[in-house]
């Protein structure tokens, strides 16, 4: 049985999905605020981080979480 590896750790995280921007987890949910990107949805802990990540997906995406938003 062939077994396909996909790399998760940019989106999900134990209990959810990683804030690419700050590195928080954020649950899924009604209430979640996300971005499609390049065919990938993108989950974010609030307004501010879903700005940012929209003004320059690849330097998040290249660059991971900052941790001092």
């Amino acid at each position: 049985m062939e077994h396909e590896h996909h790399d998760h750790s940019m989106h999900e995280g134990a209990g959810g999905h990683i804030d690419p921007v700050c590195g928080m987890t954020v649950e899924e949910g009604p209430d979640a605020i996300t971005m499609d990107y390049n065919g990938t949805k993108y989950y974010f802990c609030g307004p501010g981080c879903r700005r940012a990540f929209e003004k320059d997906p690849e330097k998040y995406l290249k660059e991971g979480p900052s941790m001092h938003m």
